[in-house]
């Protein structure tokens, strides 16, 4: 478990890259590892009582398995197969993250996103005497706007002061005013996106900001919710009569209790880390591709309606997007292909019939509204730490192949022999684009991660869902009639 919550999307990234294969590095996550594969043994013996519990009587002997065996009317068979499928998730999360080679560009573009870019921008703080002066033109505009818009308010100087000092301070920050523009834009540029654009690189910068932030809070919210569950049920587990009889036993459910709560931080973070280096290359991609996209369709439109013919500048336009969309398209295909392709393959295969069969929890079974909640708040975090970024990465997909709409016009438009091998590259991306393998992320061997492709897994959660709470259905009826 990594302790820097205060900055962690940052800190992890940086500790994935700049401390990978030392040893304090290796020794961290091998023993993650090991108290994982602790645990999957563990449930998967606390298991074996679903299967024959005459045969296997553990909850004579094992004070974990008397609890699970006591609470067996929400701890039944499918919440044991659901705790071994997390596990699998997570200790997939760790190799993938913690045991990746990282001098590839597959864990350089999100180092690039979220730790370069940041670095560059506190390397190019303004002085303090331009950032006041930022400041104070800010003010004195917004002020003047906002007499002009509000009369009567503006004549409230306390009121109107609070609310033209509340913009100052939220446009100042989205527009990054304490950054000296031009040193940061030319100067301290991004490794594998120079090209990116001030605005593309401050979304950037902002989303690595709130996701700082959403994860600080996320571990302060998770460490109640852990206190919470302890003040419940650690009194239940510690006055079992086999607990009190032993001191070995005493000393084995503090060290458990111990690895339960690193366990479940641990699967907390690989759920951010996930989330949150999906998210931050899909700020990349999609501003990159958003502005080749807008600037290849403005030289289209001032050939088309402005009469305009392709100049030399022009050309080399056009050049820059062509040469800019094969390099964002191999900075998606090879992570693929090196990376992510296997880990979000089996990440699909796992995840869909943990969200399945929490649901059928949440529906057929009559929980405590206390536990409720928690199921609930499993099932939301698991669905939206999965759905978002499969999302983004579906919109980057898209806007990769948007270009193919344009391109049949612009060849009318390249129409002089001096045209010629520009008009061969274009008619070679559109031939790629229309017919070619999608330039897109994929679930392994299941399928592109394109909208239609999270379409066809939205109906294969369907299917999913219905057989699982057939069998669910069924083994409840049993239950009930024995």
């Amino acid at each position: 478990m990594l302790l820097q919550i205060r900055h962690f999307i940052y800190d992890a990234m940086k500790h994935i890259v700049e401390q990978h294969g030392t040893a304090r590095y290796r020794l961290l996550h091998n023993v993650e590892v090991i108290f994982y594969l602790y645990w999957l043994i563990r449930i998967s013996i606390i298991g074996l009582m679903y299967l024959d519990s005459d045969q296997f009587p553990l909850y004579e002997y094992d004070y974990a398995s008397a609890f699970v065996w006591k609470h067996r009317k929400i701890c039944n068979k499918f919440f044991i197969i659901i705790a071994i499928l997390l596990i699998m998730t997570v200790l997939l999360g760790i190799r993938t993250f913690y045991f990746h080679h990282v001098d590839t560009i597959s864990f350089q573009i999100p180092y690039d996103c979220i730790v370069y870019n940041t670095d560059q921008y506190y390397k190019s703080q303004d002085t303090d005497e331009n950032i006041a002066k930022k400041l104070s033109q800010r003010f004195e505009n917004y002020q003047q706007q906002f007499a002009r818009n509000h009369r009567l308010l503006s004549q409230i100087i306390p009121i109107a002061n609070r609310v033209v000092s509340f913009k100052v301070w939220r446009d100042s920050w989205l527009e990054m005013d304490r950054v000296d523009r031009n040193l940061f834009e030319n100067q301290n540029k991004m490794h594998l996106f120079p090209y990116a654009s001030f605005k593309g690189r401050t979304y950037i910068l902002r989303f690595v900001m709130i996701a700082d932030a959403l994860s600080y809070f996320s571990h302060i919210i998770g460490a109640m919710i852990f206190m919470y569950g302890f003040y419940l049920w650690f009194p239940e587990l510690y006055y079992y009569e086999m607990v009190q009889n032993s001191w070995l036993l005493k000393l084995s459910l503090i060290i458990e209790v111990i690895l339960f709560v690193h366990n479940a931080f641990v699967s907390i973070q690989c759920a951010m880390l996930l989330s949150w280096t999906m998210l931050s290359s899909y700020q990349a991609f999609h501003s990159g591709l958003i502005d080749l996209n807008r600037n290849f369709i403005s030289i289209l439109n001032d050939c088309r309606y402005n009469g305009k013919s392709i100049a030399v500048n022009d050309i080399k336009k056009l050049f820059f997007i062509y040469r800019q969309h094969n390099r964002l398209a191999y900075y998606v295909i090879f992570p693929d292909q090196d990376a992510w392709s296997q880990a979000l393959c089996y990440y699909a295969l796992v995840s869909i019939p943990v969200n399945v069969t929490l649901m059928c929890i949440i529906i057929v079974e009559d929980l405590p509204g206390q536990l409720e909640s928690v199921y609930i708040l499993i099932t939301l975090i698991h669905a939206i730490t999965g759905l978002i970024p499969f999302l983004t990465t579906a919109q980057v997909s898209s806007a990769f192949h948007k270009i193919k709409d344009y391109i049949p016009a612009m060849q009318i438009q390249l129409n002089r022999s001096t045209h010629l091998r520009m008009k061969l590259k274009y008619d070679d991306l559109y031939e790629r684009l229309m017919h070619g393998k999608k330039i897109a992320f994929t679930f392994g061997y299941l399928g592109d991660l394109t909208y239609r492709g999270l379409f066809e897994a939205f109906l294969g959660y369907f299917v999913a869902f219905f057989l699982i709470i057939g069998f669910y259905m069924k083994e409840h009826q049993d239950q009930a009639r024995n």
